[in-house]
């Protein structure tokens, strides 16, 4: 018998993609292997399936594996497997001499498992008539399903018990299914996850005029879509009165978050104002980040003297923000002063932490700031505790032309500096300032060419440039398009 062979079916697959999200099947010998150890006096007969109450999955620690068994099924000569991954229609199917096989486990995916026992020619038995089919995810285990309709009303109506402080819940947000937001929702203490079940129909939330969320705790975002147009509120602002509890009278003060506040595959739409603001408190945000999402800015004429992460004004600032495989573009030409502006005041050591940093990765940057600052942050400044890992983005008319001087300021030697492949463009030419030879990006790899978007003010951020292509560098959606 072959023993784990991979075949694809529905679509196919390079074997680099699956090195990075692919299946690994790696079966354990627990069936007929030539002697009678499993025949289970089994002979002449149409096997059946394993039943689906008896399938198992179990995760790893690290839960980037998980591991699929059923008991043994006497006188079968292996089982046939397909193995389905419902968000994306891919499929695969092996053969598995044994009754377990390991498998490589992506997070928040919907699953379809289908097993079909397999007959043995040598003890004259035949293959079962139907294969056993089981859902599972690998969603984390949801707190609350959420009906379409006002959120804030919900949450009204609902308010989240006062013992669960401390633990993440995951509210289901019905996939595709449409949401508002009549005032500004604020979660407070909780650690809240909004989410869609299908990472591939988001749900979607629309902010009405007074509407946006708020918290002083861990908040993530998944798979949503945010329409902002009618709000001049935050994105997601910290909260106004925050959780006492969280004072850190040791550490200057600080209101600390210490759960990370992120936005995964989210579209982000008209957002008019700031997409985070402190609330003129002084928070230490310690962990921000932004992965696989499109943020579509238009600013109003009251942007002039602000930035869209305006965590300035209470004396805070956030830690470690990184942004990855995102776009972010602004379809005004009202002024922006900044991209990032923290308080001189902000630094690591003075919220009790050992470093702190800022980090862009794959990143397409549009017209973001144009005549202001891709970052503010004094306390940043010069100290070998401040870390930067910008590579492999592309900032086209951002920054006044000056986007590595102020995204890292000064910088020390001691401290990450980490620069690599990025496009710096500006008004139909390659920035002159804060890069190459200058004590700000000095890998001398940064990309000279215009990236030719095919058409940015629509919103089509496709790489046409010889150099961007070569290296498929920006936001990798357009280069899946």
């Amino acid at each position: 018998m072959n023993k784990s062979k991979l075949v694809f079916s529905k679509k196919l697959y390079t074997l680099a993609a699956i090195a990075v999200g692919g299946w690994l099947f790696t079966s354990c010998a627990d069936t007929y292997n030539g002697n009678e150890t499993f025949d289970g006096g089994v002979r002449n007969a149409q096997l059946v399936s394993p039943a689906e109450s008896d399938i198992t999955i179990t995760p790893n620690t690290d839960g980037d594996k998980m591991t699929i068994a059923w008991p043994v099924v006497y006188g079968a000569g292996g089982y046939e497997v397909f193995l389905y991954d419902l968000s994306n229609d891919k499929v695969e199917k092996d053969t598995i001499d044994g009754c377990s096989f390991t498998v490589n486990r992506e997070e928040d995916v919907n699953y379809k498992l289908a097993i079909r026992t397999l007959g043995n020619k040598k003890l004259n038995n035949s293959d079962a008539a139907q294969a056993t089919e089981k859902l599972f995810n690998s969603f984390e285990a949801s707190y609350a399903t959420v009906p379409e309709g006002d959120l804030y009303a919900y949450f009204t109506a609902n308010p989240i018990p006062e013992d669960s402080v401390g633990k993440n819940l995951n509210y289901d947000l019905a996939p595709g299914g449409h949401y508002t937001v009549s005032k500004v929702l604020d979660f407070g203490k909780f650690t809240v996850t909004l989410r869609s079940t299908d990472k591939t129909k988001n749900a979607i939330i629309t902010y009405h005029s007074e509407g946006g969320l708020a918290t002083c705790s861990g908040f993530k975002a998944k798979y949503l879509t945010f329409e902002c147009e009618e709000s001049t509120q935050p994105v997601l602002a910290l909260s106004e009165n925050p959780n006492p509890d969280i004072l850190d009278e040791s550490h200057n003060n600080h209101y600390q978050i210490v759960d990370p506040i992120s936005f995964q595959n989210c579209q982000i739409n008209n957002v008019k104002r700031t997409f985070m603001y402190d609330n003129k408190v002084k928070y230490c945000v310690k962990t921000f980040s932004i992965t696989n999402s499109v943020v579509k800015f238009t600013p109003d004429d009251k942007m002039s003297s602000s930035a869209y992460f305006q965590i300035y004004d209470g004396g805070g600032f956030i830690n470690d923000f990184t942004a990855t495989n995102c776009t972010f573009w602004g379809a005004t030409d009202n002024k922006v002063n900044y991209f990032i502006r923290y308080n001189n005041s902000g630094r690591c050591d003075r919220a009790g932490y050992l470093t702190n940093s800022i980090n862009f990765k794959s990143c397409t940057f549009y017209n973001i700031a144009k005549e202001g600052q891709m970052a503010n942050h004094g306390g940043f400044d010069g100290r070998n505790t401040s870390n930067y890992d910008i590579t492999n983005n592309i900032f086209v008319d951002c920054g006044s032309g000056q986007v590595p001087r102020r995204i890292t300021g000064r910088i020390s030697d001691a401290a990450t500096n980490n620069f690599a492949y990025n496009t710096y463009w500006f008004n139909g030419a390659p920035e002159t300032e804060g890069f190459s030879t200058s004590s700000y990006d000095k890998s001398g790899n940064a990309l000279q060419s215009d990236p030719a978007f095919v058409d940015a003010e629509d919103g089509n951020f496709t790489p046409t440039g010889a150099e961007q292509v070569a290296r498929k560098t920006g936001d990798p959606r357009w280069w899946n398009n």
